[in-house]
């Protein structure tokens, strides 16, 4: 591995900066991974949403993230489209003259 890491410290800096962005992206697709699987296992939350039968149910992160998403989305969309706009009737400008 040493021998490895010498050899890279030779080549140009776009093959290192290549090299060095795929060792993160996979250690940080790793964790996010780890992340998610600990979802589905069974444990007893300390805050989570009961239903009908009293169960506990936790969100998966994919579901809250999806969620999340999809909010977001909703609120920039009802804000550059959305019921929210001001609309003016020419009824209701009043003009009236400056002084300079």
């Amino acid at each position: 591995m040493i021998d490895y890491i010498e050899n890279l410290k030779l080549k140009p800096e776009h093959v290192r900066r290549r090299f060095a962005f795929l060792v993160s992206f996979s250690f940080t697709f790793l964790i996010f991974a780890g992340w998610m699987a600990s979802y589905s296992l069974n444990s007893s939350p300390v805050l989570a949403d009961k239903d009908a039968n009293g169960n506990a149910v936790v969100e998966t992160p994919a579901s809250s993230l999806t969620a999340a998403a999809i909010g977001a989305y909703n609120d920039v969309k009802s804000m550059i489209f959305g019921s929210n706009k001001t609309e003016y009737s020419a009824d209701n400008i009043e003009v009236t003259g400056g002084k300079r």
